[in-house]
């Protein structure tokens, strides 16, 4: 299957839970200025209820993530609607976790022309996401990766986003949603050679490490969650 279509395969996986019979998933009585979390027909979570959740359902192959829909104010409680949906772990072409391996090298001109090598990376944290501007999901997550972006702007951070769409794709895209990120177009071979699932975001320590590999980036509305600002303390 060709590699821009390959993000409907993941997502195939992907699933929304409606109910759950555990304890869990008890109807949580909504009381004042606290904040509670929802899918579309089940309970209401508190945030210990939802990580307990997500953390009960992970394993060696996939987790669960919860990513925010909307939200809406009811008294002094805040309700967000969240979907869960299933991640594969990011794999290599071996089968192999990206976690703990080397980043790829590469050496590729941004949509500026400027040389991004990434022998000339190290030393410095990367945030590295692969994408594609037809891909439903990758677009999803660009406001969360924007905001990422501007609470790390002072870090020495590099952001960078990687695509096969040619250049002038690319430039079209932006226009209707803006990615403040450093894009490199034009990289076939290195996504293919890295992923055939879409998105995938890396976290890159300054020893050029990846620490950190997701289909989904765990959000929970403007906030990373706990696990991600770890690797983020300890790497940035």
């Amino acid at each position: 299957m060709k590699a821009k279509f390959s993000y409907h395969i993941f997502f195939g996986f992907c699933c929304l839970f409606f109910f759950c019979q555990n304890a869990f998933c008890q109807n949580t009585q909504l009381d004042s200025a606290n904040t509670y979390y929802k899918t579309e027909r089940g309970p209401y979570w508190t945030k210990a209820q939802l990580d307990s959740f997500l953390t009960s359902r992970k394993n060696s192959r996939y987790k669960l993530v919860a990513r925010t829909t909307s939200f809406e104010k009811r008294y002094d409680s805040i309700i967000y609607f969240v979907n869960l949906r299933m991640d594969p772990v990011a794999v290599d072409n071996l089968n192999r976790p990206w976690e703990g391996q080397a980043l790829p090298q590469f050496a590729f001109r941004d949509m500026a022309n400027n040389l991004i090598n990434s022998k000339n990376l190290i030393g410095k944290p990367v945030v590295l996401n692969i994408w594609f501007t037809t891909c439903g999901p990758c677009i999803e997550e660009i406001p969360d990766l924007n905001r990422l972006r501007n609470e790390y702007a002072n870090s020495g951070a590099v952001f960078l986003a990687i695509t096969f769409d040619k250049k002038s794709a690319v430039v079209n895209f932006l226009k209707r949603h803006p990615f403040n990120f450093t894009i490199i177009p034009e990289a076939k071979w290195y996504c293919d050679q890295v992923t055939g699932l879409y998105p995938l975001t890396f976290f890159v320590d300054k020893n050029g490490i990846i620490r950190y590999a997701e289909h989904v980036l765990p959000f929970s509305f403007d906030t990373l969650k706990d696990d991600l600002k770890a690797v983020l303390k300890n790497n940035f």
